[in-house]
């Protein structure tokens, strides 16, 4: 079993190359009203530094939330992004207006059925499928878009897990990615806060977060 790792909330190039060299599969900035947000000029600048000194580095998803899809499109241009992920209440006719793939995120209610949340995900994983694209999940915390670190539900992850690929994200850090890996199985797994210290990217968590992440993978398999 191999599992994506997903470093997201960078917000200079050092954070990027930290990630990378630690073995992120995918890299995340954000663009929507938050105080992770970068701006354009400066995301431009971190991407390009990455490219300069990483070799292959890895796919960078832009995050942006219920944003003007000429907006998404135009940051993606100027950036460079390989990836746009769309964190707020798009709707699939949204989703075909942006030119690069996409990464739909989904909340769910933690008190949400495995059969209802699954209802809700059907036409998410048609469509991002469909568009070599990806799909997220997250717990719902009112008021909160993403990135509260909240958990969610194992059994109801690992229930969607075993009909649909997605990533996990919630509540992750590297004391117990590995637990969770084990009891949900999921695609791919998303951190932000969860590898910081006092709102920064802590380089040490970093690479605690995606070891484990990986040797849980491989443990999964035997």
């Amino acid at each position: 079993m191999r599992v994506i790792v997903k470093v997201c909330g960078n917000r200079k190039a050092a954070d990027l190359i930290a990630a990378t060299e630690a073995g992120a599969d995918l890299l995340g900035i954000i663009f929507a009203d938050a105080w992770r947000r970068v701006p354009v000029t400066t995301a431009r600048d971190m991407v390009s530094e990455l490219r300069d000194k990483a070799d292959n580095p890895p796919p960078v998803i832009g995050v942006f939330v219920d944003q003007p899809a000429e907006e998404v499109n135009r940051t993606g241009d100027v950036v460079g992004l390989d990836m746009v992920q769309l964190h707020g209440n798009e709707d699939e006719t949204y989703w075909g207006q942006i030119e690069r793939p996409i990464v739909v995120a989904k909340r769910l209610d933690q008190e949400s059925s495995p059969s209802e949340a699954a209802r809700v995900l059907s036409p998410i994983a048609e469509y991002v499928d469909s568009r070599d694209s990806l799909a997220l999940i997250e717990p719902l915390v009112e008021g909160q878009p993403g990135g509260a670190g909240v958990s969610l539900d194992t059994e109801l992850a690992a229930a969607l897990a075993r009909r649909f690929p997605f990533l996990l994200a919630g509540g992750l850090d590297p004391s117990n990615v590995a637990r969770i890996i084990g009891a949900v199985r999921p695609w791919g797994v998303d951190v932000s806060s969860g590898v910081e210290t006092e709102r920064a990217k802590d380089y040490s968590k970093v690479g605690r977060f995606v070891n484990a992440a990986k040797r849980a993978a491989v443990s999964v398999v035997l």
